[in-house]
């Protein structure tokens, strides 16, 4: 038998009564802030040039203005109710050629300050490149046939070839795209989840396929069969010869960098990240995410050290480290061709083995002063030789989501309480579902603390982390995926947790996300 405390009980009683005489007094109950887009839907497609349709629903007593917001930039703006406290939207953007690729779409509910207090989930559309138009064939005038012409059978209508489509395979979340169908050809962008591309030939081994591309200089980019899958008859696609300036291999004779060479190790077929990790090397290091061929190793944090000093790649895939930046964003590495034997390398293209909070923070070294640029060479460029290393876009590719205004959602479920998150209360589970929605962030990582805290049911002692499960987010913190995921658990010892997420902001703020957890702690001790 549960017994209640009287004076919490006639406290309980007395809020309700002032919360009735308060909604009363206003003329009822508040209507609380929500946002959502019903139109259009998650991936769906649009031709550049065509109309897109926005709609959605924005409710709340405090929302007196709806920002519709595309690709980060605010487009349009309702501030009329349809009904009390709700906004309907529908408006009409038509997608400009330059947007092909990803493109987010997101509402904002403002209050009367302008302040932002609810938003609805990012979006995502893909904006497809108008088909360059083919021009008409020119017919020339049949002769009328002569009485003695034989008239020829009627032949049957060739059917239209089904297009051939290329996407990432269902297990990548995105595949490089490429200048030529080379791995060390310059990245040009790459193809997410759920995006495609129509294909407009095949390499001579067959390898490769050539992709109609916005991002490209002539429209025309490359993509790795092995990594994706294709849709149509590739028996139909054209062999497209590459250019020897854009698909050359790597030299790996280099043993003095210069300004115009990257010193790598040879190419393997390693996979890369695969790469078996140099003998004694122990945590903390670095070693590249799966699907990324290569990250450029540059003198300071930052993609104005130019130019590069190496790179991490298949055959050296991994490194020491030994300090990260101001920022969180950057590592520094042990890189031995390197001047003074350290490097740095951006840490969305690696991951992490080891405790990030014991990595000191290093200073950056000064920018390097742009060379003066010769002038009796200066007419005529050498022309690329067929060992020269592509050049590596100066920076990475950013997530749709990561340049959209801040904005973070970060709840406990099914239950989720105000303030708290009670675990084993009355004989309820003592697991949950972590869930968070963070947009505007390069980076976010979860670490979980036992500590003694206040709960909404009085102080409870410090828990046991060792009773977390998993433990990989306790005392230490745990890289999490960006813009949104679930991260379930459950913990089994009694007390106070605090769930705390760290976020680097895109602008190269950080904040932190805290909520507390209480396993078993519903009296006051």
């Amino acid at each position: 038998m549960i017994k209640q405390t009287p004076v919490r009980f006639h406290a309980g009683i007395i809020a309700l009564v002032v919360m009735s005489l308060v909604l009363a007094a206003c003329g009822g109950a508040a209507t609380p802030a929500s946002a959502s887009i019903t139109t259009p839907t998650q991936n769906a497609s649009f031709q550049a040039g065509e109309e897109v349709k926005i709609e959605g629903l924005v409710t709340g007593s405090a929302v007196t203005q709806v920002d519709i917001f595309v690709n980060g930039a605010k487009f349009a703006t309702i501030d009329k109710t349809a009904r009390p406290n709700e906004f309907d939207v529908s408006v009409a953007w038509t997608a400009p050629a330059d947007t092909a690729g990803s493109n987010v779409i997101q509402l904002k509910g403002l209050d009367s300050s302008g302040k932002s207090i609810v938003s609805s989930d990012a979006v995502f559309i893909t904006i497809e490149a108008q088909p360059t138009p083919t021009p008409e064939p020119t017919l020339e005038p049949t002769p009328i046939p002569t009485v003695a012409a034989l008239t020829p059978a009627p032949q049957a209508a060739q059917p239209t070839a089904a297009p051939v489509l290329i996407a990432p395979k269902p297990e990548n979340d995105f595949v490089n795209v490429r200048a030529g169908p080379d791995i060390n050809a310059q990245r040009l962008g790459q193809l997410n989840k759920g995006q495609s591309a129509p294909v407009r030939g095949k390499s001579t081994d067959g390898k490769w396929f050539q992709i109609t591309f916005p991002g490209a200089p002539d429209g025309a980019a490359w993509v790795l069969g092995d990594v994706a899958q294709v849709t149509g008859d590739v028996n139909v696609l054209p062999v497209v010869q590459a250019s020897t300036a854009v698909t050359g291999t790597v030299s790996t004779t280099a043993t003095v960098p210069t300004t115009n060479t990257v010193p790598t190790a040879p190419i393997t077929t390693t996979a890369p990240g695969t790469a078996t990790l140099p003998a004694g090397l122990q945590p903390p290091f670095v070693r590249l995410i799966a699907g990324q061929d290569f990250a450029n190793v540059r003198t300071g944090p930052d993609v104005a050290y130019e130019p590069p000093v190496g790179r991490l790649n298949a055959a050296t895939s991994a490194a020491a480290v030994k300090g990260k930046s101001a920022n969180g964003l950057w590592w520094q590495i042990l890189f031995p061709s390197a001047p003074g034997g350290v490097a740095w390398v951006f840490g969305q293209l690696v991951t992490l083995t080891g405790d990030a909070n014991a990595i000191p923070v290093v200073q950056a070294p000064p920018l390097p002063t742009p060379a003066v640029a010769p002038t009796a060479a200066a007419a005529a460029p050498a022309a690329p030789t067929a060992t020269s290393i592509p050049a590596v876009p100066a920076t990475p590719t950013v997530a749709p989501a990561a340049l959209l205004p801040y904005s973070q959602n970060m709840r406990f479920a099914p239950r989720d309480d105000i303030g708290d998150v009670p675990l084993g209360h009355q004989g309820e589970s003592k697991s949950s579902t972590l869930q968070w929605q963070i947009n505007g962030a390069t980076r976010a990582e979860l670490e979980i603390v036992a500590k003694a805290g206040q709960g909404i049911w009085g102080q409870c002692a410090a828990g046991n982390l060792g009773t977390v499960s998993p433990n990989d987010a306790a005392g230490k913190r745990l890289p999490l995926q960006l813009p949104s995921g679930e991260y379930n658990f459950s913990i089994t010892g009694q007390g106070y947790y605090e769930f705390t997420i760290y976020v680097t902001k895109a602008d190269g703020s950080t904040t932190t996300i805290p909520r507390a957890v209480i396993v078993d702690c519903y009296k006051t001790q």
